[in-house]
């Protein structure tokens, strides 16, 4: 009735009108679909009790898309596995720049279990303040993804509790598509920011 009023609104109800309804009506309903649905760069947020797995090794892992910047969250499994396999190539694929997987904090060793706790598609009007440098010029940009894990890093003595408040004491993660379709993290920080 509805895609009635909006194609015929003088109320003319004949053979035609019927049948522009019947053809239009799913065209519409297919238009409309995309502006209601989830963006697919974002990966969905993750339950309280789902952790992921990033161990020392590929088969110690659950990720099944490392080294693969297809998408923000392969991308950023890269990043991860950078650090837990201590593979530099690994953090120079997934950032786009060279960077040094050891950590000081002897990290190669243990398993870090994540979970994606925010996601969101930077839009012009939200680029937050921390995407702004010293100069105040913007180091992030609309279009940009930014992902953000809680995680826990865990030993042979066990793992921390997670934190009371993942969404405020995550990592950020900001992601950028590049030429190609190939995903880079641009940058990340924990608080305090």
């Amino acid at each position: 009735m509805v895609f009635t009023a909006i194609l015929n609104p003088k109320g003319c109800h004949s053979m035609l009108h019927a049948a522009k309804l019947t053809v239009l009506a799913p065209i519409l309903v297919l238009w409309a679909l995309p502006a209601a649905g989830k963006d697919p760069d974002l990966p969905p947020l993750d339950p309280p009790n789902r952790w992921h797995r990033m161990g020392p090794t590929d088969a110690e892992s659950s990720s099944r898309c490392i080294g693969q910047l297809v998408s923000p969250i392969c991308t950023l499994e890269t990043l991860l596995a950078c650090f837990e396999h201590s593979i530099n190539a690994l953090c120079t694929l997934a950032t786009g720049r060279q960077i040094r997987a050891i950590q000081m904090d002897g990290r190669g060793k243990g398993t870090t279990l994540y979970r994606v706790v925010a996601t969101r598609r930077l839009k012009a009007r939200d680029v937050p303040r921390r995407c702004l440098n010293d100069d105040l010029e913007p180091t992030c940009k609309a279009g940009d993804v930014q992902i953000t894990l809680s995680e826990r890093s865990c030993w042979s003595n066990g793992c921390p509790p997670p934190d009371k408040d993942p969404i405020r004491m995550g990592t950020t993660y900001t992601l950028r598509k590049k030429d190609g379709g190939r995903w880079i993290v641009f940058e990340w920080y924990s608080p305090p920011y």
